[in-house]
Formats: structure tokens, sequence, C-alpha cells
């Protein structure tokens, strides 16, 4: 063999050993999940601060906490553990907060001027998981899209 085979078996075998290290995964079965939250029928738009939060509905099962921001467009991703990573397979209750705030400019924000006027864009139902109504089951064959749907 030369020397630039040698190379090429090398690094096909570190790329093997790679695959069958990595694929098994120790941690939580997870899907990658994304939506878009509506009120009243819209797409909840232009919302400075807002988090859709699943939180499991059992303590001591394998389901963890996920969250992710409302985006000015009213969607989302979900984030588990790590960025956009989506959600431990469980059953999930649903809290949605979203409030609307005039912009600081970077020099206010700078010198720790909190937001002024901030006002709640959604029923206050919806801010606690106990009284939003909303769930999700995540499980093998979830769509990876769920549609929070706020009505008053």
């Amino acid at each position: 063999m030369t020397l630039s085979s040698n190379r090429i078996v090398v690094i096909i075998f570190c790329l093997l050993f790679a695959g069958v290290v990595g694929c098994g995964s120790n941690g939580p079965k997870m899907i990658p999940i994304h939506g878009q939250v509506t009120f009243k029928g819209a797409p909840l738009i232009n919302v400075t601060q807002g988090i859709i939060r699943y939180s499991p509905k059992q303590a001591g099962t394998s389901a963890r906490e996920a969250t992710g921001r409302i985006q000015p467009d009213g969607s989302f991703v979900l984030t588990t553990l790590s960025k956009a990573d989506g959600v431990v397979f469980g059953d999930y209750d649903i809290s949605v907060s979203a409030y609307s705030a005039p912009m600081l400019t970077r020099e206010q924000t700078e010198s720790g001027v909190p937001h002024a006027n901030r006002k709640l864009m959604i029923p206050e139902k919806y801010l606690k998981a106990n009284t939003s109504g909303l769930s999700d089951t995540v499980q093998p064959g979830h769509p990876g899209f769920k549609k929070i749907e706020l009505t008053e």
C-alpha cells in the first residue's frame, strides 16, 4: 500500500468507528418541534417578549421542560437541552406568554431602562400550564409541527 492508500484506510476506519460510537446516543429520545401561535384565528405577530413553554404533565418521567421564543411572525422553535433540539418524548401542558412593548434604543437598553408600558397581548389564562387548556403528546410519529390556537 502507498502512503495515500494508508491515509484513506485510516480515514475510513475513523469515520466508521465514529459512526458506530456516535450512533448509539444515550440521550433522551426527542423530536424537533416548530410551530405557529395564532390568536383569534390570525398569527400572533409583533410580540416583543413571548415564550412557549412545554411543561411535563407528570413528575418522574423522562419528559423535560422545553421552551421557544415567539418570533415577530408568530413562529417558534422549541429547545430542551441545546438550541432547536426539540422536545423529549412525553405528555406536556403548554403555556404561552406574549407581551408587546415599545422597542428601546441601544442606549436605553445599555443604560438599564426597563421596558415601559408592557402589555399582555393574550388572555391571562394562557400564562399558566394548568389553566391554558393547551397540551401536546410527543411520541414517534409526531409531525414536528404544533399550531397553538389561542382564543378568548
